[in-house]
Formats: structure tokens, C-alpha cells, sequence
């Protein structure tokens, strides 16, 4: 019985090569709906505001860590396609050590994407223009624009080519500089088709359950585009509805 339950989890990994990455995305989930229901569910973007105030060094690591947690949480799922299609152009030995190159290749465009996009709302944090926005619906704005975004051509082509990969080198020094390659350039490409999501929800203030309709969304167009093409755009827009009418 144990040989045959070992056969069937050998079988479930190779089947399935980005279980690790499932896992550890699901880990981040129990982990920040703990962080949340820790500070009592308070909207994450006024306790944002507060800590780049502080403009203390603990404050922007706490803001970055917070940012990429987030990142894994919602966007490594969405790179199972990748992973798998990594793992069928390398030797075994060399598939785990791959994946954590592919994933930092990856992590790091949008550490750079959340770096400008926390600094820039520092800037209007300490500027006038925030007083200028309190009168409007801003989140309902942010999530409709994105709503009108997620159909364009330019993304539905960037979409189509996420997870569309070279066959990369499988030994030495130049193997690990083509999966950092990889990972870097699915990174861009998640960036650039899913920026105005990621700002649109930064603006709303993080609220977990959005941050999980907008996940399983994203997932769903992600795999199943061409038969729910429609689903993030009208989430997006639902989402506005919700923001208009709690702002009002």
C-alpha cells in the first residue's frame, strides 16, 4: 500500500510539475488571509499610506514583502503553463534547480513593476492632487479603465504568448542564464497584460476578496481565454459597480 501511495504522488509530480508553485501560492493565501484578519481587515492601502509616511527602511521592506507576497499569491498560479513547458526541456536533475531560476528571473519584473508603482504613490500621497480626487469615485474609475483594457488587441496577442517558450540549454552556466532569460520575459509579458488589474486594485485598497474573484478570474482567462474572453472585463466592471455604490 505505501509502495502504491508513493507510485501514485511520484506519478501526480510529473504529471503535474508546477504542484510546488500551487502549493506554495495556496501557503501565501492562508498566510495573508492571516495577515489580514490580524489587523482586522482594515483596508490596505490607508495602513500603505501611513508606513511610506514613516519613510523608514523597516517600512519599505515591509511594503515590498507585502507586495510580493501578493505577486505570488495571485500571479504564479497563472505561470503552471510556463513551468510545465520548462520542465519537458530539461533533465530531471537539473528541475528544481530551474524552477527557482525561472521563478526569480520572473519575480524580479514585477519587484521593479511594485517598486515604481509604491514609490509613485508616495509622490501623490504627499502631494495636492490627493486632496483634489476625495470628491470622485476614484477605485470605481480605476476598475472600469482596466475593465476597458482587459479586451484590447495588444493584450489579447500578449496573453496569447504567455507561457510560449525557446527550448532552453540543459547544462552548465548558460542552462541557468536561459531560464532566468525565460523567467524574466514571462514576467514582462504577465506585467504588460496585467498591470491595469494590479493598479486598479492598488488604488482600491487590496480588499482580499478581491483580491481572490480577481485571482480565480485571471486564472480562468489565463486558460480558458478564447471561451471566457469577456470574464475579467466584466468582473472588472462589476467590481466598479461595488466601489461606486460603497463610495456613495
Amino acid at each position: 500500500m505505501l509502495t502504491s501511495s508513493r507510485r501514485r504522488v511520484s506519478y501526480l509530480k510529473v504529471a503535474n510539475p508546477h504542484w510546488s508553485v500551487l502549493i506554495f501560492a495556496a501557503l501565501l493565501w492562508v498566510y495573508y488571509v492571516w495577515q489580514q484578519l490580524s489587523i482586522g481587515n482594515a483596508p490596505h492601502q490607508q495602513h500603505m499610506h501611513h508606513d511610506m509616511h514613516a519613510n523608514t527602511e523597516s517600512s519599505l521592506l515591509k511594503l515590498a514583502f507585502d507586495w510580493m507576497v501578493m505577486v505570488y499569491a495571485m500571479m504564479l498560479p497563472m505561470t503552471s503553463g510556463t513551468i510545465r513547458s520548462i520542465v519537458n526541456r530539461i533533465p530531471l536533475t537539473r528541475q528544481s534547480r530551474s524552477l527557482v531560476v525561472f521563478i526569480f528571473g520572473y519575480s524580479l519584473i514585477w519587484f521593479i513593476f511594485g517598486l515604481v508603482l509604491l514609490y509613485l504613490t508616495a509622490l501623490l500621497a504627499d502631494s495636492s492632487l490627493t486632496m483634489m480626487f476625495e470628491g470622485f469615485p476614484v477605485a470605481a474609475i480605476a476598475y472600469a479603465l482596466a475593465g476597458f483594457l482587459c479586451n484590447a488587441k495588444f493584450r489579447i496577442r500578449l496573453l496569447t504568448a504567455c507561457g510560449s517558450i525557446w527550448a532552453p540549454r540543459i547544462t552548465g552556466l548558460k542552462a541557468d542564464i536561459d531560464i532566468l532569460r525565460i523567467g524574466f520575459d514571462e514576467g514582462v509579458k504577465c506585467v504588460q497584460t496585467c498591470a491595469h488589474i494590479m493598479i486598479a486594485m492598488h488604488i482600491a485598497g487590496h480588499s482580499l476578496l478581491q483580491m481572490a474573484i480577481l485571482t480565480i478570474a485571471l486564472f480562468y482567462e489565463k486558460h480558458l481565454y478564447r471561451n471566457k474572453k469577456n470574464l475579467l472585463r466584466n468582473t472588472c466592471m462589476l467590481l466598479s459597480v461595488w466601489e461606486l455604490i460603497m463610495f456613495y
